[in-house]
């Protein structure tokens, strides 16, 4: 029989409408499929740093060049980018428009962070001092775009695989720093200060505390951070990984929690690809407005989402925002957990 569920981190219902004695073979896509590790028309291999805008940053020893070789992580404008990077003067940035119509300039940034010098290798399977290195690289990003008084929020997520939305196949992750906060974060934000105000703890700590002792869901666990499937899953195998401290914003995290972020993200996609044969994802970091009056919202916690690109959405999804999810959460956990 299916069940609404409801999701009190994103104030959110699903509808879980589970079939019988689902495998994650009957919803991967393929096997892994070997492809060299380097690829001479990959514009993000190295060498063929030329074929990039110039770098906004890179993991290089000091006495070599920038844009040259030596990178271990480099950054880069996306040469098709969202927004368009441009500084606005006072005043230039305010709405315009015709009766219901509304526009402003788009500002903002968009960067790509290439994991490495490998084509073909995924964050998941770097050794730790790259991952860290790919880690710091991201924390340093948003820790610059977050001193722009002009940006309001900071976005970073990886389109993994070709039905995830990716257009190029060396692994990478994707920054935008944006001067306008989308109202479904807004709506999250207030849910997230209203639950803080009735029930005296934020969602984040109930939702901790619920599930670590049952551990259905639950996929890994330490002392700062937990993996886990969620309550109200909108896609099968859907992935969180909450922080256990209260922190809004992931530029915040010190040397320490994030070498722990780092290792714990890794095992969660290694186990992702151990279940379902490798199967395309999008990750996508969920964090906190910047430069406003509601920096730090009382009750929120920045955290990361995954979604593997199982099965697509519909019209339903389309009309009601409301997510139909064929696989429990805990059946999901428990596959995962035979292949951590």
């Amino acid at each position: 029989m299916s069940e609404y569920r409801y999701n009190p981190i994103t104030d959110q219902w699903i509808i879980l409408a589970a079939k019988r004695n689902e495998r994650p073979i009957d919803f991967a896509r393929a096997h892994k499929t070997e492809s060299s590790d380097f690829d001479r028309g990959c514009p993000f291999c190295p060498g063929n740093e030329a074929l990039t805008p110039p770098e906004t940053f890179a993991v290089r020893p000091a006495d070599l060049s920038a844009d040259g070789a030596g990178w271990s992580v480099r950054v880069v404008p996306n040469k098709y980018a969202a927004l368009s990077g441009l500084l606005v003067n006072e005043g230039q940035e305010a709405e315009n428009g015709i009766g219901p119509w509304k526009n402003k300039v788009g500002l903002g940034f968009h960067e790509v962070i290439i994991e490495s010098t490998s084509h073909n290798r995924s964050f998941g399977y770097h050794d730790d001092e790259q991952a860290r290195n790919i880690c710091r690289s991201l924390r340093q990003r948003y820790q610059h775009f977050a001193a722009d008084q002009q940006i309001k929020l900071i976005s970073i997520f990886c389109n993994h695989g070709s039905s995830s939305g990716a257009s190029l196949a060396h692994p990478h992750f994707q920054l935008l720093a944006q001067s306008v906060v989308p109202p479904r974060l807004i709506r999250q934000l207030q849910h997230c200060r209203d639950y803080y105000r009735k029930n005296k703890s934020s969602v984040f700590d109930n939702v901790i505390r619920t599930e670590l002792p049952d551990g259905q869901r639950v996929l890994l666990a330490n002392d700062h951070f937990v993996v886990l499937c969620p309550y109200a899953s909108i896609c099968p195998f859907e992935i969180y990984l909450l922080p256990r401290f209260e922190q809004q914003h992931f530029g915040e995290l010190d040397n320490e929690l994030l070498e722990n972020f780092s290792q714990i993200l890794q095992q969660a996609i290694r186990t992702l690809d151990n279940s379902l044969n490798y199967p395309d994802y999008n990750l996508a970091f969920h964090t906190a407005t910047l430069n406003s009056d509601d920096n730090h919202p009382v009750g929120f916690r920045w955290y990361i989402q995954i979604c593997p690109r199982l099965h697509n959405t519909g019209g339903f999804e389309l009309a009601t925002d409301v997510y139909i999810n064929t696989v429990k959460p805990e059946s999901a956990a428990a596959i995962y957990r035979k292949n951590i």
